[in-house]
């Protein structure tokens, strides 16, 4: 065989295929695609807390655009005396100072508004601050506490500020605090959690507009010493506030108030008020009072 037909058989029979050098993969196997997985999770939690941001800034929005147009309502089917509210924000701002014990300063009554302290014969309650107030507080800067900057800001006391109403319903006040010296060896935080207190503990009058601003009621009381009568209508009226803690669930807080005129019962929520001397004790007033206004005006969305 000629060489030229040895190359053309060759040809026509082809090579053999090179050996591969490559180390062979196993099929299948392999764990779970892990870097995905997370990247996934990342993502949906990073969704998710948007959404509830979003939520709730819409909520804490949707929360003061209903207290306020709740605080403005004067309609006369809602319980108690209408009392107006004094400019925003001014009518919920803290103090720039802390309640330091019982000789802190305390917002004054405006003139007009009977009181404990009153001259007798005083006339009935006005609802305009008067300029010739002039408070003179004592500061004292409360870094340690975080909670100073809790609310719509702090506030300056000037002359003109004062309370428009016996007991409180609205104003600058107290910011929060726990744990705070109300004398007589107790204790309480401000604003005072719903409970009924005992008789030797007063709510500070600083303090009460912020129990109103968390969507609460404030039940204060003042006996004349002996008058066993006034106790008795006291502890009826203790009855019905324990009864709408525990099984209504409304936010209220009742207190001796030595503000009040000696036999009277005071109620308030924001901008309502209702005072009555004890004799005049009806409970069905009392439970509609703090049942309707009880989250009435509910700033912060305590009821929610």
């Amino acid at each position: 065989m000629s060489r030229e037909q040895r190359r053309v058989d060759r040809k026509s029979q082809g090579r053999p295929a090179p050996t591969t050098r490559r180390t062979p993969v196993k099929a299948g196997g392999g764990g779970p695609p892990w870097v995905p997985i997370g990247v996934a999770v990342g993502v949906i939690a990073v969704v998710g807390l948007l959404a509830y941001l979003i939520i709730s800034s819409n909520s804490n929005a949707a929360s003061a655009s209903g207290a306020e147009k709740a605080a403005a309502d004067s309609s006369s089917s809602i319980p108690g005396t209408y009392v107006p509210q004094a400019t925003p924000p001014a009518n919920r701002a803290h103090f720039p100072f802390s309640y330091t014990g019982p000789t802190s300063f305390e917002l004054p009554f405006c003139p007009g508004v009977v009181w404990s302290g009153a001259p007798e014969g005083q006339a009935a309650a006005s609802t305009t601050p008067s300029s010739d107030v002039t408070p003179t507080p004592q500061p004292t800067t409360d870094t340690s506490n975080p909670a100073a900057n809790h609310g719509v800001g702090q506030a300056t006391v000037s002359a003109g500020d004062c309370y428009s109403s016996n007991p409180p319903s609205s104003g600058k006040h107290y910011n929060v605090q726990s744990n705070i010296d109300v004398g007589n060896g107790a204790q309480i935080n401000i604003p005072a959690d719903p409970d009924v207190y005992p008789a030797d503990i007063d709510v500070p009058r600083s303090a009460i507009p912020h129990i109103l601003e968390h969507a609460g009621v404030f039940g204060g009381w003042n006996c004349a010493d002996g008058d066993q009568a006034c106790l008795d209508v006291e502890k009826k009226i203790e009855s019905v506030v324990n009864d709408r803690i525990d099984v209504n669930h409304n936010r209220v807080v009742m207190a001796h108030d030595s503000d009040l005129v000696p036999g009277t019962i005071g109620l308030s929520s924001w901008t309502r008020v209702f005072t009555f001397k004890y004799q005049d004790y009806d409970k069905g007033k009392v439970t509609d009072f703090i049942g309707t206004n009880s989250c009435r005006v509910d700033w912060e969305g305590f009821c929610n």
